[in-house]
Order: C-alpha cells, then structure tokens, then sequence
C-alpha cells in the first residue's frame, strides 16, 4: 500500500549532488559563462572587423581575446567537468 508520508528510494547507481560538488559547480559557472560571453563578443568584433576591413586588425583582435578568454574557459570549464564527476552514487 502507497504511503504518502515515505520517501521513495533512490534508483540504485543513481547520482547526488553534494554541498562540495555545488560549490565546484557554481564556481566552474561563474569563471565560464562571462569569459565566454566576453570572448564570443571580442571573437564575433574581430571576424566581422576581418570580414569588412582589409587591414589585419580583426585579425589580431581575434587571436589576442583567443589567448587571454581561453585559458578562464579552460578552468571553469574543467571545473564544471569536475563538479558533475563528484556526484556521489546512493
């Protein structure tokens, strides 16, 4: 018979958010989508300047926001990774 005040169980090998893994999580989040966001809207600047322009200024542009936004991806994207890996299995 169905009890409404029971929990049901958890499906086994199913996986937990933690208080460490959430921290990582907003953390990884926080670095990732505004170095992302700045490094699309610089990237989007430079290959619209490379389009309508014939100097190799967008050209630059590009390559200096690539070299300074992907390294900050990098680390909240590896953070991210990391967070959905320290789920615990109930």
């Amino acid at each position: 018979m169905y009890d409404p005040n029971t929990a049901s169980p958890a499906k086994p090998g199913a996986r937990r958010w933690t208080a460490g893994a959430i921290a990582v999580l907003a953390i990884g989040l926080v670095i990732l989508i505004p170095s992302g966001l700045c490094t699309g809207i610089f990237g989007m600047g430079a290959i619209y300047d490379m389009i309508t322009s014939s100097s190799s200024e967008g050209f630059s542009i590009l390559l200096e926001a690539l070299l300074f936004g992907a390294i900050p991806l990098a680390i909240g994207g590896v953070l991210v990774f990391a967070a959905f890996k320290m789920r615990k299995k109930t």
